[in-house]
């Protein structure tokens, strides 16, 4: 049983129609890992509103949880205009602290996959130093953010973000972000990829994920980028927390052993899966 660690912040959701429910990417992440057969340790931040303790309450039970204490949960509104989903940032938790992670054993895979600005740069180096990871994937979408108290969510041109991070990410094994979240080259996720791919140097298996359109796979073990478009589509379900899925599913089918084109494509139903399950409720 491949056993993961998730490092990332707990949310605090907040929807047009007046629901509240706990969310961010350890939770969705989380819950689809648990789901593949995975041990799951968690580290994460959150506060005491109601909805963070349902989400810890959730965390709990896919294994080792380490709650860090925040102030306040990190809050986001979700708004839509023209069809696309915008996230309205309204409260911050603050820093993960790599020492709460002291004593721990080295896990198979450490999934880094910040919602905000709970994952600086030294605190990844921090962590991947103190753990060990057998591999690391991240989930950079949170990185790519830009984040002021009460206004929407902008992506960072690549260019603004902070070259310490750059070289965290170039470290890793496999990198993970959607096409929605880069300001460069929307209509061109190819253009996108070699945009990254300059910036990571060689190292990290690169997936530039596309919606419902599939994945580019950027393998530095092969010398062309592929693109993959799935079969079966699940339409008129909330896509939330699909790219945490696909990253869970994708490092729990690289700690397996499996080629990184196997491993995508096992990220890929992952997500199918938890899409259709949403369905049948």
């Amino acid at each position: 049983m491949p056993e993961l660690l998730i490092a990332g912040g707990l949310t605090v959701d907040r929807f047009p129609d007046g629901r509240r429910a706990p969310g961010g990417s350890v939770l969705h992440a989380g819950l689809a890992a648990a789901a593949e057969g995975a041990g799951i340790t968690t580290v994460t931040l959150a506060g005491d509103e109601p909805e963070a303790r349902e989400g810890l309450g959730q965390l709990a039970g896919l294994g080792r949880l380490i709650h860090q204490p925040a102030t306040a949960t990190t809050a986001y509104r979700h708004d839509e205009h023209d069809g696309r989903r915008v996230l309205v940032y309204q409260s911050a938790a603050g820093t993960i602290d790599p020492g709460a992670l002291h004593g721990l054993p080295p896990p198979d895979v450490a999934l880094l996959a910040p919602i905000a600005d709970e994952l600086p740069a030294p605190v990844v180096t921090g962590l991947r130093a103190l753990l060990e990871p057998r591999l690391t994937v991240l989930l950079i979408q949170g990185w790519l953010r830009r984040l002021e108290i009460g206004e929407p969510v902008h992506p960072l041109a690549l260019d603004e973000v902070e070259p310490e991070l750059w070289t965290a990410f170039g470290t890793a094994d496999a990198i993970v972000v959607s096409t929605e979240d880069l300001a460069e080259a929307p209509a061109d996720p190819f253009l996108q990829a070699r945009q990254l791919r300059e910036r990571l140097g060689p190292g990290p298996m690169l997936i530039v994920t596309l919606g419902d359109r599939g994945y580019l796979l950027d393998d530095p073990g092969s010398d062309r980028v592929a693109a993959a478009v799935p079969r079966r589509v699940v339409d008129g379900v909330p896509m939330v927390g699909a790219g945490d899925t696909f990253g869970a599913g994708l490092a729990v089918a690289l700690a397996r052993g499996l080629s990184p084109t196997a491993a995508a494509d096992a990220a890929t139903e992952c997500v199918i899966r938890v899409l259709e399950a949403r369905r049948d409720r």
